[in-house]
């Protein structure tokens, strides 16, 4: 049979095949501590010193490279625009979705009490009709507040009132269409 086999592919796996146990690999490949070896001694900072070699001393305190520069002229103004625009948009982005989840409140109240103390079909179905009802209230507050411009930045006070009083009127007319 060996003859048969001879040159196959297994034959020359199991060549290749070490018959070590992790123990034995783990006890070769450990390093070791020799108490007899004496330890080597960190190069003094004097040594240090003498190695490195002096640098030439620059105009400069530090050896930085020039600031890119635009080659366009622009206000200095402008440049500081985009990462205040950043900020207040993503400021208005998370008072948008605080405002629609305001709004929906007592749909979001009911979602989690269905998925708290629901009946077994409605866990089941994962509270697929309350998931609907809140979701559907929470995206359409939310595209409402970003179509009128909800805590724009140059919106006052009294505009963003006025606009979340007008979140609450298209809430309830879209409860009116529900119950029709």
């Amino acid at each position: 049979m060996s003859d048969k086999n001879k040159g196959s592919a297994r034959e020359y796996i199991e060549s290749y095949i070490n018959e070590q146990t992790e123990q034995d690999y783990l006890l070769k490949e450990q390093p070791r501590y020799d108490p007899t070896k004496p330890i080597p001694e960190a190069p003094s900072m004097k040594e240090k010193e003498q190695e490195q070699p002096k640098e030439q001393p620059t105009s400069a305190p530090f050896n930085r490279h020039a600031a890119t520069v635009n080659p366009i002229r622009t206000d200095s103004s402008e440049d500081q625009l985009p990462s205040t625009a950043l900020l207040t948009s993503r400021e208005q982005r998370n008072e948008i979705h605080d405002a629609a989840l305001t709004v929906c409140a007592d749909l979001h109240e009911n979602l989690m009490t269905c998925f708290q103390h629901g009946s077994w079909w409605d866990k089941a179905k994962m509270c697929e009709e309350q998931k609907q009802k809140f979701w559907k209230c929470y995206n359409t507050q939310k595209q409402f507040f970003k179509d009128v411009g909800y805590k724009a930045p140059m919106n006052t006070e009294k505009e963003d009132a006025k606009i979340l009083v007008g979140a609450y009127k298209l809430r309830e007319k879209l409860d009116e269409k529900a119950r029709a």
